[in-house]
């Protein structure tokens, strides 16, 4: 066995404390809590240029190394997150600047508190301690935020759903002084009180500056072809846009007819519109009730996983399943899973399910289909178990996923969101839940995902307007304008994250039967999908090539 470059491991150490002192709110998501959980970032264009000084220098350094020692195979692995690190960062500043095209100084603040008051690490009141140290740093956070975007003019489209964020803001500022009394000692809570009224000017101030951008706003924010293009090289993908929209194109007409054809079984008509009025009809009273049946289907997708013996589950890791809060309801139109972090002592992640706008569409979004299709991606067998089997992999192979902030380009979520959009697929075929009713709905999050891939190609090239794409996305899916909406207008600012989930998962199946034509009887589905789910937080390239070795 290879020896490991000590230099290497040390360099990493010590780089990524650099890392946290630049993005604190990064520290938290990774479980590195002191003393980074007290600050936040810096909120100018400073922060994003220094995180890019310090990861170009991190790896002229190890690739230095390179040169007198020899890396293991892990350590060569993570040399590669690193330059996909550096080249992301650089595209984020430099092709595509959503830093100064989307004006939500708050989404990351706020995704930040809401970790740190749903994680169960250290105590409550060392928790609240550094939570009102953050709220004490909102005013001066969001006085840099707003120097971003002097001279600049910010998307109309995104800067309404900032001011939505900020407007719900205060509430859950508020939430949170609530919560603590009686919990937290009389001087924490006195300190929270004390930092929630400073900020409260601040966070109306923001608001104020937000209506006054918002005349000049403009209403493109597209990509363009050569940038989504070089979006895709820097990934590693197999694919052209043109490629991946042939490909989606060919699954929406295939998932479609199957559909039409599983309707004209369900019911004495046969339609699209009588199959979803008995799926609509077995749907919770209320979406408190929702949160309930989500726990229970998440529950028995695990106990089927363990009786089917498709993949290895780890015990003593802990998921709850919350509701949005109302400030990042636009940033969270329907569910996502806040993943574990690596340092963590306790595996944690929070599940998070957004109430519908309008309570007639909760039969339409939250049918008992529904939510056993989406504990499948969100929890078991997919996002969550993979974040926690990731976890055990070296830290450096999770990077990317930490790096990510609403103020950055997204980038090798192909492997996450196709493990977890493959997931689906996989369990339905091994018979979990395998009725007409759950059938439709796995279609249904197919169609949607291809439609993803069809609008976010269009939108990148601007040969599309959003409510083009939110009607087609109605029309496909049969969902209800408002949730096509949430969701078209919230991927529009993640160029390259829609095409995620349906490449993602075609590449997933056309990995598995790689290796099923090349293995034969020897072939080990549980083993593929450990070896997958480890390596999820990879760019697919190289957890392709984890996959392969691990299998030979």
């Amino acid at each position: 066995m290879r020896m490991s470059s000590k230099s290497f491991d040390d360099l990493n150490d010590k780089m990524l404390r650099k890392l946290f002192e630049i993005n604190p709110h990064s520290a938290t998501a990774f479980g590195m809590h002191e003393p980074y959980d007290r600050h936040l970032p810096h909120g100018g264009r400073k922060r994003l240029e220094d995180t890019l000084v310090l990861l170009e220098k991190w790896h002229a350094e190890a690739k230095e190394i390179t040169r007198k020692e020899t890396l293991s195979e892990d350590q060569k692995v993570s040399l590669e997150v690193l330059r996909v690190a550096v080249d992301t960062q650089r595209f984020s500043l430099e092709d595509y600047p959503i830093w100064k095209m989307y004006p939500d100084g708050l989404e990351m603040p706020g995704f930040t508190l809401h970790t740190m008051l749903c994680r169960g690490y250290g105590t409550l009141d060392g928790r609240f301690k550094a939570i009102a140290s953050r709220i004490g740093e909102l005013p001066r956070y969001l006085k840099e935020f707003r120097g971003r975007f002097e001279g600049t003019r910010p998307v109309r489209l995104w800067t309404d759903g900032a001011l939505d964020t900020c407007k719900g803001f205060p509430a859950f500022l508020e939430f949170l002084v609530d919560h603590a009394k009686g919990k937290v000692s009389p001087s924490t809570h006195g300190k929270l009180k004390k930092n929630v009224a400073k900020a409260l000017p601040a966070l109306q101030t923001h608001q104020v500056w937000l209506q006054s951008i918002r005349g000049g706003a403009v209403e493109n924010f597209g990509l363009g072809k050569e940038k989504f293009a070089k979006l895709l090289r820097i990934r590693g993908m197999d694919y052209t846009p043109e490629e991946m929209l042939s490909i989606a194109r060919r699954y929406l007409d295939e998932m479609k007819r199957e559909r039409t054809k599983i309707a004209r079984r369900m019911s004495a008509r046969g339609t699209l519109d009588e199959a979803y009025k008995i799926i609509w009809a077995d749907c919770p009273s209320s979406f408190e009730e929702v949160l309930k049946e989500t726990e229970r289907q998440i529950d028995a997708a695990k106990a089927y996983i363990r009786k089917r013996d498709l993949a290895t589950l780890e015990e003593g890791v802990e998921l709850h399943v919350l509701e949005t809060p109302d400030f990042l309801r636009h940033a969270i139109p329907f569910a996502v899973l806040d993943m574990p972090a690596p340092f963590e002592r306790v595996q944690t992640g929070l599940y998070v399910e957004t109430r519908p706008s309008k309570p007639e569409d909760l039969a339409a979004m939250w049918n008992r289909a529904m939510i056993i299709n989406t504990a499948v991606h969100e929890a078991y067998p997919g996002h969550f178990h993979q974040g926690v089997l990731s976890n055990k992999r070296p830290w450096m192979h999770q990077l990317l996923e930490f790096l990510m902030s609403s103020d950055t380009i997204v980038t090798a979520y192909e492997t996450q969101e196709g493990w977890a959009h493959y997931c689906e697929k996989m369990m339905f075929e091994q018979g979990f839940e395998q009725t007409d009713a759950a059938a439709i709905i796995m279609l249904d999050a197919g169609i949607w995902r291809a439609v993803r891939v069809i609008y976010d190609v269009k939108l990148a090239y601007g040969e599309a307007t959003i409510d083009e794409m939110v009607d087609l996305l109605a029309k496909e899916a049969m969902t209800p304008e408002a949730v096509a909406r949430d969701d078209v207008e919230n991927f529009s600012r993640c160029p390259g994250y829609p095409v995620s989930y349906l490449i993602g998962r075609h590449m997933v199946f056309e990995l598995r039967h790689e290796l099923e034509e090349k293995l034969g009887p020897r072939f080990d589905l549980k083993k593929f999908h450990d070896l997958l789910a480890m390596n999820g937080n990879l760019p697919f390239f190289l957890a392709r090539e984890a996959v392969h070795k691990g299998m030979s």
